[in-house]
């Protein structure tokens, strides 16, 4: 009996102990989790054992947790870890496994101001958090980021280097490499015309996110609303020679580009962020774009940040979405929505 129950469940994507993610006749999206006022959540990812890890920006600097979110119903963010040198943080990576070490990079740093994207230049470190076997996460600082750095934005482990990460900077509009044992950082490891803001652009944010793929280092521009690969050898350095290359403008689908991941046939989901609010599938081959859920109108996904899919044996086919405020609305907070994929027509 049991054991059919289980396939039940399976079938309709649900959970044995807390209810199914979605059931036939419900919408592929729901808030996971809502979190209090005045948090906004800037990058998302999902450990080994299913769990979110979600960090937060301006309002606090804390890394957020949600537990087990495929087998409950009352998901609550929990904060994990406090980051009390600096008041913002940005990017998170899971680091290869080394020695059955789990581990977690992050960038964070000092914003004056939100809406004006101040911050202020050199307050960006970067961090490592680790979990040991009993589940103990332990925070610590792994380098103060050269004094160019002003923004650094989305980051990205390298599969064959363990031992180094790379790091967006979307004020300086270049890629750096960090390497984790000394902490020395080349700022300009990755620096080219497509990743900086254009002379009279009205989002003046250059390279914000990235990710290896492949042969290829992927990254988002949102001041020219355009995703680009370069080709690099596997331990994340660039080819001789090789140039950028345009995968997509998302321009006429969708006037946002934050930060994004790979599906499993390859392609490109992103979020947008606001005003679009939406969350757009990207066909890496033929560069076509479309929005797949949400929109300005829809106020399920205010303000989507980042998105990563899910590890456990019940939402591998969900991606979980981070999100900021509505910004016009300071009543609102950050949250996290679960997205079904299964369901959605791309």
């Amino acid at each position: 009996m049991f054991l059919q129950l289980l396939a039940f469940m399976i079938a309709i994507g649900g959970s044995v102990l807390g209810g199914p993610i979605n059931t036939p006749g419900f919408p592929a999206a729901r808030v996971l989790s809502q979190l209090p006022k005045e948090t906004w959540l800037e990058s998302i990812v999902v450990r080994r054992n299913g769990d979110i890890l979600a960090t937060s920006l301006f309002y606090s600097s804390n890394v957020f947790t949600v537990t087990r979110p495929s087998f409950h119903t009352d998901n609550k963010a929990k904060v994990l870890a406090s980051v009390p040198e600096v008041n913002s943080l940005l990017g998170i990576t899971e680091l290869p496994a080394s020695y059955g070490e789990e581990a977690f990079f992050f960038v964070g740093g000092n914003f004056t101001s939100l809406t004006t994207f101040t911050t202020t230049v050199g307050s960006f470190k970067g961090f490592k958090l680790t979990f040991d076997r009993y589940g103990k996460a332990t925070v610590k600082k792994v380098s103060d980021l050269a004094p160019i750095s002003s923004f650094p934005n989305g980051v990205t482990a390298i599969p064959q280097a363990p031992g180094s990460v790379l790091i967006a900077d979307s004020f300086v509009g270049a890629i750096g490499r960090l390497d984790l044992s000394t902490g020395h950082y080349d700022p300009k490891a990755f620096a080219f015309q497509e990743m900086t803001v254009p002379e009279g652009a009205v989002l003046p944010i250059g390279v914000s996110a990235m990710r290896i793929k492949g042969s290829y280092l992927y990254f988002g521009n949102p001041s020219t609303q355009s995703i680009y690969k370069v080709k690099v050898d596997s331990k994340g350095y660039l080819v001789k020679k090789a140039q950028p290359s345009l995968v997509a403008n998302i321009s006429s689908v969708a006037p946002g580009l934050d930060d994004f991941i790979f599906d499993s046939h390859g392609n490109i989901l992103l979020a947008t962020n606001s005003p679009e609010n939406a969350i757009v599938h990207v066909d890496v081959k033929t560069g076509k774009s479309k929005r797949i859920i949400g929109g300005p109108t829809d106020p399920l996904m205010p303000d989507s940040t980042c998105l990563a899919f899910g590890r456990g044996i019940f939402d591998t086919n969900t991606f979980y979405v981070s999100t900021g405020r509505n910004i016009s609305d300071p009543t609102t907070s950050a949250r996290i929505v679960a997205v079904d994929a299964s369901l959605l027509n791309y």
